[in-house]
């Protein structure tokens, strides 16, 4: 079977206000992740650093050779006249070990809060863009109705439309997601 050459298909070019939007909305990401990476301090910075390098593979294979090695010098050799730093139960290394993983939890945890923080804020973002959303959806249903009305179009009864077009109940979202909470925790602790 012959190699095919790597050809792209050609996609039908985009209008200028599709590609405006879409920059738009792609700049404004952007701008969103600069000021995230501005707003770090120098210690989430390195916390951030060090949680990524401790969750890698080289991370763990560092790890393997330096305990292989360790326990390989540290071992009671026959006809060896070399005495061991740490001989077993190596108690050095386990303590060594120990205040390692103190500090990367710490480490771990503030990367881990500041990702919260995060996960927060763009949360909240997401609320205010989707409530900005219903809004405009609303305005545009009463426009159509409007102008269903103008040109003289009867309307058929519809419930949905009436609803839609009403405000959104704040805390009737909130109740709502509240008891469907709890009962998926109930669910949860039944079991």
């Amino acid at each position: 079977m012959k190699d095919q050459p790597n050809v792209k298909p050609v996609l039908p070019a985009a209008s200028a206000t599709e590609n405006k939007g879409s920059d738009h909305v792609t700049q404004t990401i952007d701008d969103i992740l600069k000021l995230e990476v501005l707003q770090k301090t120098r210690s989430e910075r390195i916390a951030e650093k060090i949680a990524t390098f401790t969750g890698s593979m080289f991370f763990i294979w560092l790890h393997v050779t330096w305990f292989t090695a360790w326990i390989l010098i540290n071992i009671h050799w026959p006809g060896v006249s070399f005495i061991p730093l740490d001989p077993f139960p190596f108690t050095f290394l386990t303590m060594v070990v120990s205040l390692e993983a103190i500090f990367l939890s710490a480490f771990i945890l503030m990367s881990e809060n500041r990702q919260g923080r995060l996960a927060d804020r763009r949360s909240r973002v997401n609320l205010q863009v989707d409530m900005i959303a219903e809004r405009e959806i609303t305005k545009l249903m009463e426009i159509v109705v409007e102008i269903r009305e103008h040109l003289g179009v009867r309307p058929h009864p519809d419930p949905e439309l009436d609803n839609m077009q009403k405000a959104t109940n704040i805390e009737h979202l909130t109740e709502a997601a509240e008891s469907v909470g709890n009962a998926t925790e109930e669910i949860k602790n039944s079991k």
